[in-house]
Parts: C-alpha cells; structure tokens; sequence
C-alpha cells in the first residue's frame, strides 16, 4: 500500500470528493493527502471516508487551504 498527495485547490463540491473517491477506487492506498480551499469539502470528503472505511488522521488549517489526512481501516 502506498501514499498519494492530491492537491485540489481550486476545485469546489463535490471535485475534491470526486477526486478522493476515484482516487482511493483505483489504488491500494494506505494514506492519502488532500490540499483543498473548498469549506465545504472537509465535511462531505470526512463523512465519505467514514463510509468508505477511511478516518481522518488530521487536518492542518493554512492561512489559503486546508490539508487533511487520511488512513485506511485495517
């Protein structure tokens, strides 16, 4: 399993989701990165983790974007 970063700053709902949920259905990942400036994404992308057997392993708040963590359940 494997690490990927996504950036999608500039995207507005539901892209960042998209770009997760695609992201994670491709791959054998064990942590993904999301760099996102769309408020509402950090709700819609941690309730689709949830439901995807995903957590939120941290969300770090910049001053333009925001960069949340997440892991696979075992």
């Amino acid at each position: 399993m494997s690490k990927i970063t996504l950036d999608v700053r500039g995207l507005s709902c539901p892209e960042p989701l998209i770009a997760f949920t695609d992201a994670v259905k491709r791959a054998d990942l064990a942590e993904v990165e999301l760099l996102f400036d769309c408020a509402a994404a950090r709700d819609n992308i941690a309730r689709a983790a949830a439901s995807m057997r995903w957590q939120v392993a941290s969300i770090t708040e910049a001053p333009d974007h925001t960069v949340m963590t997440l892991v696979k359940h075992s």
